[in-house]
This record gives C-alpha cells, structure tokens and sequence, in this order.
C-alpha cells in the first residue's frame, strides 16, 4: 500500500514546500522584496532538503519529472481554451515579432557557444544542447524538460535535468537581475513608488466565479473535463501518428521521439480547433460553459506546480560534467537577454517602455509569471497595458515561432546520422530565420518612425 502513494506523496511535498514558502514570504520581508514568485522559491528549498542536498523529503526526481512534463501541456491547453479577443493592438504585434526574434537571438547564442566548446574544450559535449537556452530561459522549464529528455533516448544522457537547470539559472536572471534592472532604469521619485500597494480584486473575482455556477455539475469540473478530454486526443493522436511515422526508417523514428517532446504544441493546436468548433455551435445558445477565469485559475495552479516541481527535480550530481558548459551558456544568454531587452524595448514601443523592459526581461529568462511580478513594481494596476501585450503577443509569437521548432530538429538529425555539417546548417538556418524577421518587421518600424 505504502508503494501506491508514489506521485500523491510527490504532490503533498510540493504542497509543503509552496507552503513553507508562502509563510517565508510573509514572514521574511527582504524575500518579499526580491521579488521572488513562491513557485520559485518552493523549488529551491526541495533542492536543498530533498535526496540531493540534506535529503530530509523523499521524493523522485523522475516521477517530479514525468509531473513537470504532465503538468506543462494541461497549463498550455488551459491557456489555450480561453476566449481570445477579436484583434490584438500593434503594439502587441509588436511584441509577437519581439518574443520570436528573442527565440531566434538565444538560440544563435546558445547553439553557437555550444559549438566552439565542443570543438575546443569539451569534445565530447552534446552540441544540441546549446538549444536549450532558449527553451529553459525564453520558453520555461516545462519545454526544457520535454524537449531535454526526448533527447535522452538519442544518446543526450541526463537531458531532461540538464533543461531543469538552465531554466534554473533563468529564474535567477530574471529574479536577481529583474531587480537590478529596476534600480538601473527607475530613478528619482519613480525610485521611491518602487513598492505600491497590491490592488484588491476580490469581489470582480466572487461575481466571475458565481456567473459559472451550475445545478447539476461544478463549474470547475467542466474546464478540467475539457481540459482532460482535449488532452486525451492529444495523447491517441501521437501514439498512432509517431508509430506510424516510425515506419519510415532512422528519420522517421527520430522525428517520432522529438514530436512526443513537442507535445504541448499538438495540445495547443487540438485545444484552439476545440475553442473555435465550441464558439461556432454556441452562437444560438445563450448558456456559457467555457470560463476563462476558471481555466486561467487551472493554468496557475498547474504552472505553480510544475514550476516547483521543475526546480526541485534538479540533481546536481547528476549534471556535474555539464556544470562548466552551463554555466557559460546561461551567463552569456542572461547578459545578452538584458541587452537587447533594453535596447529593442526603447526601439519598438512608444509608451510604457520601462515597463515593457522589465516584464520582458523577466518572461525570456523566467516565465511570465516572474515578467508579471517585476511588472507590478511599476504598474501594479496593469494600467499600461504591457500585460496584455505580452499575453496576446505569446499567442501571436506561437505561430511565428513555428519555423523554430523545424529548425530544432535538424542537429539531432545530424546527431543521429553521424553528419557534423547539420550543426552549421543549423546555426545557418537560425541566422537566416533571424535576418527575415528583422528585415520585414524591424525595419519596417524603422521607416515608420522616420515618416512621422
């Protein structure tokens, strides 16, 4: 019976440890101003009393693993059932193109430094691993995970705890270097408005939820039926499709393994097929049985979790050959980020760009949950606009970013062939995906600026 208690104990830890954390914030006021998301710090204190640091919780790492990678679509199929609006500002447009290039930027950094130290310093490093960067800081540790141990089957050994901790050090950067970022660009008066009180949002919350109540069967049950039900087709649709490509000789079998890492894009693809099917029948009918609020509250909890889970699954022992290598690809990324944070920021946004630069820096080295906090510091009422940006830019950023998860695939492929040259077709490839966006977007905003 003791055995049966597997993932439940793992849960009930993590409950503990989000616990522990919310109490440490409200008791510890200089973690309060680090501005720390509780996820975060609930991961940090299962590394460091679970089996690989004083080892007083009993957890599995792969069983936290298999949660993080679980947890990861079910946020992302949430997110993705949510009601979108019609159309989405320029300024948000913006944003999507923004997001995109940032994938592309990290991965060039990422990729390349993960050439020259296999070819100098570590030969026998997996050069794949370099695009991980931008999976474990731009895209969070749900991404970095799936995709790191799909690559474990292809001979990348211990992949999946390698993402874990470049998306570690991510929420570092966006945490300790989110604060430094804000005392650089805030000064004088605005300096001292740093700290504003949280708005209080709890009877709009109260009217929402009631608007959802049902006689016969829990608002909440609904979305999480939906939610199952979509990722349930997700789940018949790759096992029958990787199998069936599988067929088709070493490239066939290879690009089966990559797509069950990609996972929760086929989820996001399933769930907008189901929200638009959903809105097209429901136009005679007055009874609404979607709730945003309900499946957003569903995507927080899992991506809590998930992000808890993601932070404390990480064994150091385990990582150890890779530790130098990490180490230099996440300063250089964290260093960079910043840089072309700021100086795009300043370049494509007219207004609110201090917010702008703190919420984006904070979302392509963390998660927007961590963007979000930094956000508050400067606009605790979200009054400018800049959390909507990033929410519907992420939408759009989705489909642009699509040539990106082509262009993932193609040093595996090398890897997996034996052909070195499809890491500089690689690098090629993301240079090239990079030159089109810059030219017909940001020059665009360039000459438009020039004109007025």
């Amino acid at each position: 019976m003791e055995n049966s208690w597997g993932i439940v104990g793992d849960f009930m830890i993590l409950s503990l440890l989000l616990g522990v954390a919310i109490l440490m914030k409200k008791l510890i006021k200089p973690l309060n101003k680090l501005l720390i998301p509780n996820a975060v710090l609930a991961g940090f204190l299962g590394m460091a009393f679970g089996p690989g640091g004083l080892n007083l919780l009993n957890f599995s790492y792969d069983r936290l693993g298999i949660l993080v990678y679980h947890l990861m679509a079910i946020g992302f199929i949430s997110i993705a059932l949510k009601k979108r609006k019609a159309a989405s500002s320029r300024s948000a447009m913006n944003t999507g193109f923004f997001i995109a290039i940032s994938y592309a930027i990290q991965g060039i950094i990422g990729f390349s430094i993960a050439m020259v130290l296999a070819y100098t310093f570590f030969p026998n490093l997996f050069i794949p691993f370099g695009l991980l960067l931008p999976l474990g800081f731009a895209q969070g540790p749900g991404q970095a995970y799936s995709i790191g141990s799909q690559w474990e089957a292809l001979g990348f050994e211990n992949g999946g705890t390698i993402g874990l901790t470049i998306a570690a050090i991510g929420f570092l950067w966006a945490t300790f270097g989110g604060i430094v970022m804000l005392n650089v660009l805030v000064k004088g008066k605005r300096a001292r408005k740093i700290v504003p009180e949280r708005p209080q949002v709890v009877e709009k919350v109260e009217t929402i939820v009631r608007d959802y109540e049902f006689s016969d069967i829990d608002g909440m049950t609904i979305q999480a039926m939906v939610v199952g039900s979509v990722y349930l087709v997700t789940y018949l649709f790759l096992k029958y499709f990787t199998s069936w490509i599988g067929n088709f000789g070493t490239f066939g079998e290879t690009f089966a393994q990559v797509l069950w890492g990609f996972h929760f894009v086929i989820g996001v693809i399933f769930a907008f097929s189901f929200r638009g099917t959903y809105d097209f029948f429901r136009k005679k009918k007055k009874r609404e049985y979607l709730n945003s609020f309900l499946l957003q509250r569903i995507a927080g909890l899992v991506f809590d979790y998930m992000v808890a889970a993601s932070i404390a699954a990480i064994s150091l022992e385990l990582i150890k050959e890779y530790m130098i290598p990490i180490l230099i690809i996440t300063t250089a990324g964290g260093l960079a980020t910043a840089a072309y944070t700021i100086y795009f920021s300043k370049w494509i946004y007219k207004h609110a760009v201090m917010e702008h630069i703190v919420t984006f820096f904070g979302m392509h080295t963390g998660t927007i949950s961590t963007g979000i906090a930094l956000l508050r510091e400067l606009d605790p009422q979200f009054e400018s606009g800049t959390a909507e940006d990033m929410v519907i830019g992420s939408g759009f950023a989705l489909f642009l970013g699509l040539p990106l998860m082509i262009i993932i695939n193609i040093p595996i492929l090398g890897f997996k062939l034996g052909r070195p040259v499809y890491y500089f077709y690689t690098l090629l490839a993301l240079l090239f995906y990079f030159s089109i966006m810059y030219i017909f977007w940001f020059l665009k905003i360039k000459r438009s600026k020039v004109r007025k």
